[in-house]
């Protein structure tokens, strides 16, 4: 399962690991706190449109991915909380989903880039452990029969120090379509626009890790082309 705050955040942060799980037979489910309604420099659109507009491509997006439905819990851009509310719903998705493996922001990397991701980052964590395998917790979910359940492992995105990679190159083109079904997003963009900068980029990051590895007396370098977490385990 994967919690992220806005609609393409999934994608750009992990939609090569999402690709990679699902061609080997993995159910992947995509929650998504806010529906982007912020996420726009045109003053012509309102909110309510654009929302629908990001929802949608957030479906299409999912769908290349071989995720399922998108799940989108509705709260406004901007404004997400690490409170009550956003923490039992997100515990309420993993007793109806029960994941595994769990993929959110690092909302506890100093300075990191935007309110919405650390919070949902941090919401999430919380969420996960202790809340939603403590029956005490949001009780009310017994009226739905939901039992407690704890993922095995979550992977935070965005973390400073990462201690897990995943090699995406053989599904970069499924990311890559991913990413650009968000065409809100992505002023106009192609396929092969996307591919040469990326590519252009691993390879100015391979040059730069080779360079430092054989100044290190090291010779392994890593793959052109990975997303990388910090792994949190939660159950052995």
């Amino acid at each position: 399962m994967v919690v992220m705050a806005h609609p393409d955040d999934s994608e750009f942060a992990c939609g090569g690991t999402v690709a990679t799980l699902t061609r080997q037979g993995w159910e992947v489910d995509i929650v998504v706190a806010t529906s982007g309604n912020k996420g726009t420099k045109d003053p012509r659109v309102t909110p309510q449109y654009l929302a629908g507009v990001r929802e949608e491509e957030q479906r299409r997006a999912a769908a290349i991915l071989g995720a399922r439905e998108p799940v989108f819990l509705g709260f406004p851009d901007g404004a997400l909380r690490n409170d009550d509310e956003l923490r039992g719903l997100v515990v309420r998705q993993v007793r109806i989903r029960r994941p595994e493996l769990v993929v959110t922001w690092d909302g506890f990397r100093p300075g990191f880039n935007h309110r919405d991701h650390r919070r949902v980052g941090r919401a999430t964590y919380d969420a996960i452990y202790p809340a939603a395998d403590d029956h005490l917790y949001y009780p009310h979910h017994k009226e739905e029969e939901l039992e407690p359940h704890r993922p095995a492992v979550l992977l935070l995105v965005g973390s400073d120090a990462p201690d897990f990679h995943v090699d995406i190159e053989p599904v970069l083109r499924t990311k890559v379509r991913a990413v650009l079904a968000h065409s809100s997003q992505m002023g106009g963009r192609s396929v092969q626009d996307l591919m040469r900068l990326w590519r252009e980029r691993a390879r100015e990051q391979r040059r730069q890790a080779a360079a430092a590895g054989a100044s290190a007396g090291e010779q392994e370098v890593d793959p052109p082309f990975r997303e990388s977490f910090r792994r949190v385990i939660l159950r052995r």
